[in-house]
């Protein structure tokens, strides 16, 4: 009957470790930083030279620097890559991918015709 108890706190506590590990606010390798305007691809505008940025904090907020005004935002970020903003402001929802640098961000659906693209890069 002890060793079962031993083995059942040696389990428990190794779980406790796994959890306060894994569950840590550790920034993930490169999120945080700059990312600059590449183009906006939508169905009734497209640009290419646009002043615009995405700032991470690598914690969960930032910044979107957007026609001279400085919007706070939230974000959520998997370490699949896919991430999901949400301007405080206008409260308009993105979604998409940031992986190598290319924060690719839809506000919608991406597979919608009515959808715009963004693509932001890191320098």
């Amino acid at each position: 009957m002890r060793k079962v108890t031993k083995l059942s706190w040696i389990l428990a506590v190794c779980i406790m470790v796994f959890l306060i590990v894994g569950c840590s606010n550790k920034e993930p390798d490169g999120l945080k930083g700059t990312y600059y305007f590449v183009y906006e691809k939508g169905p009734m505008f497209s640009a290419d030279n646009l002043d615009y940025t995405y700032t991470l904090d690598g914690y969960g907020k930032g910044e979107y620097y957007h026609k001279g005004a400085t919007h706070k935002i939230k974000y959520q970020y998997a370490y699949d890559g896919t991430i999901f903003v949400t301007d405080t402001i206008t409260g308009i929802k993105y979604n998409g991918t940031l992986i190598d640098g290319e924060l690719h961000l839809y506000d919608g659906n991406p597979e919608s015709i009515t959808v715009t693209e963004f693509l932001y890069q890191k320098k």
